[in-house]
């Protein structure tokens, strides 16, 4: 968890557990030593090294911890390039591979991970409920840092997502945490809470926190420090000192070349061209946006390089994998929900055609979905889909996402058990609180249950669930409707 807080020395001391933990059989820690490297990799600017180190882990380990890890390494350092969505498909199963039991701040460092790239960049507004479902474990688990490193990034995310009233709550609930604690908040922390000072009025405290980070706060990733300069920039633009908040810029672009940070450089170098045009020079303003342009241009080349170097080293992965039982799991999980996709429910319905003992088939499907996605925006629509299929694992049978909004269940039981299971499923995806996810949201799922009968073929038990289900929703809809 030392990522959160301070890097220095911190590759020795995880070539040294590396080191340990290899001399003691100690696989998994030698395993995870390895991917606190990756993560610097990631965190220092070097992602296409870390995402390798991480997908090399995918190859070489069984172990689901460690596998959960890496999934979680490989979606930070997707992210720092701006690929979102293959980020956010390694987040889910490394925030799902752990479960109660395993250590808590690795639980922590996943749940934060998936609620920023869950909401980073999210159209329609912030969702509250990964976030909030951070923290529940990041106070349980204690860890300053970690608790500071969620209620960041929960307050970037809330004045990215234009909810500054409760970026400006969050800000204070990190700032009275650090206060109580002695942790010290970082440069990217203090960097938000700056930001949002700034924007809800108090430029001189922004002043004091963002010029307190640059000299004395520790730097987690490799752009915190330049990324305050900027910030002290707007501050001292806006209270129309042009002329340091443009000294304080080419400071930062110094920072940007030396380190090789372009995205930063490309920001200062945009800012400046704003100075030049508040100081009436608009030829260098002209120039200095023709400038931020270019920069622009071959940044996003380069990280479509590196995306593209990624997923080469995936494709390789994915081929030398092909054959083994991992790789068929992982072939027949939705990609989404983790729930078993539609190949591998066939494939159970046939396990249980085959056999002579009492099994029923339902289909679910969640009611007025496309006015879920309408409304609260497709982004909410898969949030939602996950809390169902979180609902559904806990189901003694097969769960299955048959498509869509629709779901599958295979159940090696006689009806009327059935029919108490799947009540009891609707009745708990009618009383999930919706709210914490999006505000005014309400989810419901109409139920189809038969049992199977003597001859039938996936085709026709298949086909009578539909037949209840389609009653289910003539009636009404959020009821079961079963039979034989």
């Amino acid at each position: 968890m030392d990522v959160y807080v301070r890097h220095d020395g911190l590759a020795g001391r995880a070539r040294e557990l590396v080191a340990a933990a290899t001399a003691d059989g100690d696989s998994r820690h030698a395993d995870l030593g390895r991917l606190v490297l990756a993560e610097l990799d990631n965190r220092g600017g070097r992602v296409a090294d870390g995402v390798r180190q991480a997908r090399d882990m995918l190859e070489s380990s069984d172990d689901r911890v460690v596998l959960a890890h890496a999934h979680a390494v490989i979606a930070g350092g997707l992210w720092r390039v701006g690929d979102n969505a293959e980020a956010v498909r390694h987040a889910y199963p490394a925030n799902r591979m752990l479960v109660d039991g395993d250590p808590l701040a690795l639980r922590v460092d996943h749940a934060i991970i998936l609620a920023l790239q869950v909401n980073d960049q999210r159209i329609g507004g912030i969702s509250h409920g990964e976030f909030e479902a951070a923290q529940q474990l990041a106070d349980a688990c204690g860890m300053p840092a970690l608790i500071l490193a969620n209620l960041n990034n929960w307050a970037w995310c809330s004045y990215a997502g234009g909810d500054l009233e409760s970026a400006s709550a969050l800000v204070a609930r990190m700032r009275a945490h650090s206060d109580r604690t002695g942790e010290a908040l970082n440069a990217s922390c203090a960097d938000t809470v700056a930001r949002i000072l700034l924007e809800t009025g108090h430029p001189r405290e922004a002043t004091l926190v963002i010029e307190r980070a640059i000299a004395d706060a520790a730097s987690t990733d490799s752009d915190a420090i330049p990324a305050a300069l900027i910030t002290l920039a707007d501050i001292q633009r806006r209270d129309g000192d042009v002329g340091t908040a443009m000294r304080t810029l080419q400071a930062c672009r110094e920072i940007a070349a030396r380190d090789r940070l372009p995205d930063v450089d490309a920001l200062a170098l945009r800012m400046l061209a704003g100075c030049h045009a508040e100081l009436g020079d608009f030829q260098a303003a002209y120039r200095e946006m023709v400038d931020f342009h270019e920069a622009w241009t071959v940044r996003r080349s380069e990280q479509s390089e590196v995306v593209a170097r990624v997923a080469h080293a995936q494709f390789a992965v994915d081929e030398a994998h092909r054959n083994t039982e991992l790789f068929r799991e992982l072939a027949e999980r939705d990609a989404l929900t983790g729930l078993w996709n539609r190949r591998r429910s066939d494939a159970q319905l046939a396990t249980v055609l085959g056999t002579d003992r009492p099994a029923c088939v339902a289909l679910l499907d969640l009611d007025h979905f496309k006015l879920v996605n309408d409304t609260f925006t497709h982004a909410v629509g898969d949030v939602v889909l996950c809390r169902v299929a979180d609902i559904l694992r806990g189901l003694a049978g097969h769960a299955g996402r048959h498509g869509g909004e629709e779901f599958i269940l295979v159940l090696e039981m006689d009806l009327a058990t059935a029919a108490e299971a799947c009540e009891a499923i609707r009745t708990a995806v009618a009383g999930y609180d919706w709210q914490a996810v999006a505000p005014g949201l309400r989810v419901t799922t109409s139920v189809g249950l038969t049992s199977v009968r003597p001859g039938d073929d996936a085709h026709t038990v298949v086909r009578r669930a539909d037949e209840h289900l389609y009653v289910a929703k003539r009636a009404g809809r959020d009821r079961v409707v079963s039979g034989r």
